[in-house]
């Protein structure tokens, strides 16, 4: 059992990892958002030594990037790496299908059901939070631990960007009809149905997300990128 899973049923206090995952993973730390160990230890009444261990936890994760001067922000991936990452998704899950509809019992079958039908007219935000453990839950049902670790990563690591899908994207109606599908494909007993819409499922969301991502980058311009680094040295220098 993963550290998150025991802490969570147990109801110990979450780890400074777990909150600054959480945290990630909502888009209340943005893509590119630097994150000031001083300022995460003083918010959370803990020394910086807890707050760096955690910062490379995440970094293994790939939720934190740490730059050459050793500043850590939110990974911020590009529209390549946005591809690759929701085309592992997508390989993932589907390959996990087969097996979530041999495992899966009537009493699963239930939970998902009343899960999916409570997503209909949902907000936005409370959604996308329905959507992840929604996720979740087939992971756990493939009875795969390795590919369920890896599909977990990954759905963490995109969790920020699906929800741009959905709240700017408009997403959200396809996706929850796509998730009624998956019910039926799962209580059908078709693996290749429910492998097929899953991979369906992340490559109409890749695609959507790759065109915002690409739309969304600025040309690098290095004359204004000096200037402002000049401008920076400078105030530094004379502070």
């Amino acid at each position: 059992m993963s550290a998150r899973a025991e802490s969570t049923r147990t109801g110990a206090k979450p780890s400074i990892a777990d909150v600054l995952r959480e945290a990630i993973r909502q888009g209340l730390l943005a893509p590119g958002q630097p994150l000031i160990q001083a300022s995460i230890a003083e918010g959370m009444g803990v020394s910086r030594i807890p707050v760096r261990e955690a910062l490379h936890a995440l970094a293994a994760e790939g939720l934190v990037t740490f730059s050459d001067d050793g500043g850590a922000r939110v990974t911020e991936l590009s529209p390549r790496e946005v591809d690759e990452v929701w085309t592992l998704r997508a390989l993932l899950e589907s390959e996990m299908a087969p097996s979530i509809v041999r495992n899966a019992t009537p009493s699963d079958l239930e939970m998902l059901t009343g899960l999916v039908a409570a997503m209909d007219d949902l907000d936005p935000e409370t959604w996308s939070d329905r959507n992840y453990s929604f996720h979740q839950e087939l992971h756990r049902l493939s009875g795969m631990p390795y590919f369920a670790d890896a599909a977990g990563r990954v759905l963490t690591l995109m969790d920020s960007y699906s929800r741009v899908a959905v709240s700017v994207l408009n997403e959200q109606d396809h996706a929850q009809a796509e998730h009624h599908r998956m019910i039926k494909a799962i209580a059908d007993g078709d693996g290749d149905e429910l492998s097929r819409l899953l991979l369906h499922h992340s490559h109409r969301a890749r695609m959507a997300l790759l065109a915002y991502a690409e739309s969304q980058q600025k040309p690098f311009d290095r004359k204004a990128e000096a200037a402002e680094a000049a401008r920076s040295l400078a105030d530094h220098l004379s502070g």
